[in-house]
């Protein structure tokens, strides 16, 4: 996992797409890029396998069709 790449993760069933950052110890940060209505999500290494965060994989064509 590189900081800053989105990336694609299934966290309690669900499909999300955010920006994650590594934190010491295993832990992640989950950055939106509407940060003002979503803000920052910190899990530890524990919390992780609480949530039941799984990281898919590295976004690398972000598209939006109309």
């Amino acid at each position: 996992m590189v900081d800053a790449k989105m990336c694609a993760l299934k966290h309690v069933g669900e499909l999300r797409v955010k920006m994650l950052y590594r934190l010491p110890g295993g832990g992640i940060r989950m950055r939106s890029y509407n940060r003002e209505e979503h803000p920052d999500d910190e899990y530890s290494a524990q919390d992780m396998v609480d949530c039941e965060i799984h990281v898919l994989g590295r976004v690398f064509w972000p598209s939006v069709l109309w």
